[in-house]
């Protein structure tokens, strides 16, 4: 009896089936975690890429002017940094959109950067006279698709104004060469008002025009010359922090009857003068006077003294106040400050409202440093932060968001950049 066998078919069972299926997902689940991560490198790649470049032209930029800025030891204020909405002085511009008054300081110099203007406008040209130019920075607000723009969808970046050195000889140097301690004049003297200037991006022809520099306005619909597009440099950029770093001009031992440094520090000793916001301001002195502080010992060290100035006697002879450093238990604060205004010389700073002729016996009327460094920090949002920003402003249909989100896209998605530079004509 012959028997027919089945033929035997080929197949998986269902073990192997649910095995190699397990295996396939492990592997497309590698494959995909794989591609995310190499993805968000690379949009974190491309997200640091753009703020780098942002923060390089103006960090360049800011560079080439410190290290030509010009402080002649004269007596007299070539530098000068305003915070938006100081009281210090009239005219000044209040604190944009969502920005700390600190992080956002309007910066004077004057300077022989690379980039300036050479030839006048029009045509027949001929080279401009001199290299001195007026230099201002500030951050402010404006529109990605045009100036001013809507009061939504702004972005904040850096403004860096050039005033041809024509100009800024027949105008701003005699402004401040006409400084006097009974008269004294600043860089922001010039820089509130209305000026002349060449703007080269004018049409049909570029050409000479007079508009004010700085105004009190924000959201006007026509800006001042500083918040015009044409000097917008570096988008994004939502806080610029300055760190002065000076010498004490101050010997450290005097002869009898001169005025030294009471913490002995030798020449070369630098010592920052930081921007902080108002409500950071610790000094048990009156912001009127401002002044040099340094904190001394007992000689028995049972007490400090926190605030131990110099003085300053216009009708005397100075004295250091008692009690006297005794060497080895003296301490020096970690810095010195400003909260509103900082007027530069080539030997001494004035911070605040400090007069610079004081009528009585005081605290020593300046901070003796003669400045010889900048320390620049730039924080820029990426492209994702600043989409975000935009977004939460049309939500709010403001150019201002709740003070928290701000705070949460600034951590999230902020870069900070910071530069040393030196300020060579001051022997930085």
């Amino acid at each position: 009896m012959n028997t027919l066998l089945r033929p035997v078919r080929a197949g998986f069972t269902l073990l192997e089936v649910m095995v190699s299926t397990a295996i396939m997902v492990i592997i497309v689940l590698t494959v995909v975690s794989i591609a995310s991560d190499t993805l968000r490198v690379y949009d974190r790649a491309v997200a640091d890429l753009s703020t780098q470049s942002e923060a390089r032209g103006a960090l360049d930029a800011l560079e080439n002017d410190f290290s030509t800025a010009m402080l002649r030891a004269d007596g007299r204020c070539w530098m000068e940094v305003i915070v938006p909405g100081s009281t210090d002085v009239t005219g000044v511009p209040g604190v944009i959109g969502n920005l700390q008054a600190s992080d956002h300081p309007i910066l004077m110099l004057f300077g022989a950067p690379p980039d300036r203007p050479r030839w006048t406008p029009g045509l027949g040209r001929t080279a401009l006279r001199g290299d001195v130019c007026a230099i201002s920075y500030r951050i402010g607000q404006r529109s990605p698709f045009d100036s001013p723009g809507e009061k939504i969808q702004q972005v904040y970046g850096v403004y860096r104004t050039l005033i041809d050195s024509e100009n800024t000889f027949t105008a701003a140097l005699p402004l401040i060469l006409s400084s006097t301690m009974d008269v004294p004049k600043s860089p922001w003297n010039y820089w509130s008002g209305s000026q002349r200037f060449i703007n080269y991006s004018m049409v049909p022809t570029p050409g000479y025009e007079t508009r004010a520099l700085i105004d009190a306005s924000i959201e006007s619909p026509n800006p001042c010359w500083t918040m015009d597009e044409n000097n917008f440099i570096a988008s994004n950029v939502v806080a610029m922090n300055l760190v002065f770093w000076g010498t004490s001009t101050l010997p450290a031992t005097a002869a009898l009857g001169s005025l030294k440094d009471p913490c002995a520090r030798l020449p070369r000793t630098l010592r920052p003068v930081v921007l902080v916001g108002k409500s950071d301001d610790k000094s048990a002195m009156a912001a009127s006077k401002g002044g040099y502080l340094a904190i001394y010992k007992f000689a028995d060290g049972a007490t400090d003294i926190t605030t131990a100035p110099l003085r300053y006697a216009p009708n005397g002879t100075p004295t250091i106040p008692a009690p006297t450093p005794n060497g080895a238990g003296l301490k020096v604060q970690p810095y010195d400050y400003f909260s509103s205004r900082l007027r530069i010389h080539s030997d001494r700073m004035y911070p605040d409202a400090l007069p610079l002729k004081p009528t009585s016996p005081s605290w020593l009327p300046y901070l003796p440093y003669s400045l010889k460094a900048i320390e620049v920090s730039l924080t820029i949002l990426t492209p994702e932060g600043s989409k975000e920003l935009r977004g939460l402003q049309m939500l709010n249909n403001n150019q201002k968001v709740p003070a928290a989100e701000f705070k949460r896209i600034v951590y999230q998605h902020g870069r900070n950049y910071t530069r040393y530079i030196r300020v060579l004509s001051n022997g930085g």
